[in-house]
């Protein structure tokens, strides 16, 4: 089978204390896209924003083994490691944690014309290892896989991006601090998801069962996230949603506060303020518009909001 593209994921993650953006851009078959990168000592970042035009798989070459915490902000990829004999799909909106050991491995977007954006945060094993021990039965395996050299997946089922790890992670790509700033402020976020990442996989871990949802009804539960993160300018009521999954609103009320720790209209109040922060920092739409794709009847409502949200106007965030 041959390979569209190729990345050369070594090359692009050259070593230095600290290096300022980069930029690689893509053409042939993605469509106004690119890879950002940024390191320093023992962490590497890549913000990609890919527009597939047709099916492809992307290589990545890799010279060294490293972990990698891997969001995907928008669109879903497929992950084939052909010398371990293992793949992984992480869904848009979703994360996991990786020790990446293939030479090559492949990346597919899930559906072609559609974006997909991401950030992968690496690690060399030395900087990780600082925040692990191997007396953590939670971690062990994932540990052993790393003193064996073998690819390793923390989590058997990508973990759903929170409304505070997606705070981290618009705090990393849009910041325009420079240089020991810069890496002070980056490295404090990307330490903060960590520890996000390691709580909430142990919280799945020990929690295996829930009190109140049943296992038939998980899907339906996630199924109504979906529909809020693609239409958050519609205006649902909770029983035209149960009804949309097949399911009777307290069910719905009970069971999406037990899985993903909040209300269902509160978790569509916090999607809309990160979405809004995006659009905001863009500086392509007006406050009006920014109201309207989110939602909001009145302008006045969308401020009060992201005020309460932030502590600032969002004329303020845009400014600063």
């Amino acid at each position: 089978m041959g390979f569209d593209e190729v990345i050369d994921n070594q090359a692009f993650l050259d070593k230095g204390l600290w290096v300022e953006d980069k930029e690689l851009n893509f053409q042939k078959n993605f469509e106004d896209s690119c890879l950002k990168k940024n390191s320093f000592q023992g962490v590497r970042l890549l913000y990609g924003k890919l527009n597939f035009k047709k099916p492809v798989f992307v290589t990545v070459a890799n010279s060294a083994p490293y972990i990698e915490m891997y969001f995907s902000l928008k669109g879903s990829r497929h992950m084939t490691f052909p010398e371990s004999q293992q793949t992984c799909l992480i869904q848009s909106g979703r994360h996991n944690m990786m020790y990446i050991t293939d030479t090559e491995f492949y990346i597919e977007p899930d559906a072609t014309n559609e974006s997909n954006i991401s950030l992968q945060i690496q690690f060399t094993e030395d900087y990780f290892r600082r925040f692990l021990q191997m007396d953590n039965p939670l971690f062990v395996p994932f540990l052993q896989n790393i003193d064996a050299c073998t690819l390793a997946i923390l989590s058997e089922h990508d973990m759903n991006i929170t409304a505070e790890m997606y705070t981290e992670l618009q705090d990393i790509v849009n910041c325009e601090k420079k240089g020991i700033y810069r890496q002070l402020f980056i490295e404090t976020r990307v330490l903060n998801l960590l520890r996000l990442q390691f709580e909430q996989y142990e919280n799945l871990r020990i929690r295996k069962t829930y009190s109140f949802v049943k296992d038939y009804d998980i899907e339906k539960i996630y199924k109504v996230k979906e529909i809020l993160d693609q239409n958050i300018n519609n205006s649902y009521s909770l029983k035209q949603l149960a009804q949309e999954v097949g399911l009777n609103d307290f069910k719905l009320k009970k069971g999406f506060k037990e899985i993903f720790g909040t209300t269902v209209f509160g978790y569509l109040s916090d999607l809309k303020m990160k979405i809004a922060r995006e659009l905001l920092s863009e500086h392509n739409k007006s406050i009006a518009e920014i109201s309207e794709y989110c939602g909001y009847t009145f302008v006045q409502s969308f401020i009060t909001a992201f005020k309460n949200k932030y502590g600032i106007t969002p004329d303020t965030f845009r400014n600063k």
